[in-house]
């Protein structure tokens, strides 16, 4: 995706959390191992295996039984955090080991690292719970484990996204086959003596971005095909021309470069021409912080004439009607030497062209004015 090409990724690895997927710690945005100073244990030996996701060396816990309190207490052993009877499918991980008095206790803390403390060792047993889905293994390797993109292909098949403790439904993502999806991570989940590696992906809805764990065998690497219901694609997520093509046709803010097409009957629109002319060529709106450094190679083509006037004239022009842009387009291109007779004859030539049609979008709306994108361009080449 590109808005200019390094904000826009940047926005992306920032809502999706792709900036710690080198991170050593994994979990180095989480609560640090460390314990406080004028803890109430002594002899404290620190575990850093399942902050540092080494799930060979780590050493789980479960409770010895779900019918009595449980209590995990702060570092001062001054207030109760929780009481583990209320979480009698979590498998709780070490993450530091002390003494209190003649007592052993166990610092724990569960997957999410929303719950960490201290717990009397005799309320636990080593080894994951036998309840419920667990955790038993989490990687960050690229491309395998992580990154992207990824989408779903079925819109029938369900592909849930859930919590991290598989017990509750975030969405279906069978109902957004239109997106890309990134993995930020992926872990091995055991349940019921089968074990499965699923997938942690954001997904936008109507009502926010929602993030999640689905099934890594139901995700399809590479970007969707599908654009129903998507009021803007970046030029560089198509797949092809064909693809580019389908969303041109289909999509109700692509009826300017569906009419500017017919200007150019007989000149076929390619993918490669068009986004070079889209991250070269264009005139357009840069949100905060982008300095348009994004041009790309013009490997491939050749004899490249460039019609600047003509996207310049469409940028400037972006809050009029088609009707209007349209006659401007053609009054233009007569004037450069381009009339319709000439036009016609350019069947050796591939046609670029790359519109967003001063579209609203709702993520832009403090970056942009009146949070719209408006990007124009119109190039035509030879292929080499």
């Amino acid at each position: 995706m590109r808005i200019g090409f390094k904000t826009a990724l940047a926005g992306l690895i920032a809502s999706l959390g792709l900036l710690s997927l080198t991170a050593v710690p994994a979990h180095a945005d989480k609560p640090s191992i460390a314990v406080a100073p004028n803890a109430a244990f002594k002899q404290i030996k620190l575990d850093g295996t399942f902050m540092y996701n080494e799930y060979t060396k780590i050493t789980p816990y479960h409770l010895k039984s779900t019918k009595k309190s449980a209590y995990m207490w702060n570092d001062l052993y001054t207030k109760k955090l929780h009481n583990l009877k209320s979480y009698p499918n979590y498998t709780w991980y070490q993450t530091a080991t002390g003494t209190k008095g003649n007592s052993k206790y166990v610092r724990v803390s569960n997957f999410s690292e929303t719950k960490v403390g201290w717990v009397w060792a005799g309320y636990l047993s080593k080894g994951y719970n036998s309840k419920g889905y667990q955790v038993t293994r989490k990687r960050y390797g690229r491309p395998t484990y992580a990154g992207g993109p990824f989408h779903v292909a079925s819109t029938t098949k369900n592909a849930y996204l859930w919590d991290w403790t598989h017990t509750k439904v975030r969405a279906n993502l069978k109902d957004y086959t239109n997106q890309n999806l990134f993995k930020r991570h992926s872990v091995r989940m055991k349940h019921s003596g089968k074990e499965t590696w699923y997938a942690y992906v954001t997904v936008k809805t109507k009502h926010g971005d929602v993030s999640g764990y689905v099934a890594a065998s139901l995700l399809t690497p590479g970007k969707t095909t599908n654009h129903a219901n998507t009021d803007v694609v970046y030029p560089d997520d198509f797949t092809s021309t064909t693809d580019y093509l389908e969303y041109i046709k289909d999509s109700n803010y692509q009826k300017l470069t569906r009419s500017m097409m017919a200007l150019f009957p007989n000149t076929p629109v390619d993918l490669g021409m068009s986004q070079i002319a889209a991250h070269n060529y264009s005139n357009r709106i840069y949100v905060d912080g982008d300095d348009g450094d994004d041009a790309v190679s013009t490997k491939g083509y050749k004899d490249i004439i460039v019609f600047r006037q003509v996207s310049k004239y469409l940028f400037d022009n972006r809050a009029a009607s088609n009707e209007t842009k349209i006659a401007g387009v053609k009054k233009l291109l007569d004037q450069a030497g381009y009339p319709q007779s000439k036009r016609d004859k350019m069947t050796d030539y591939k046609l670029g062209i790359y519109n967003i049609n001063n579209v609203p979008i709702s993520n832009l709306w403090d970056q942009t004015p009146g949070g719209k994108m408006a990007w124009y361009s119109l190039a035509v080449g030879k292929a080499e």
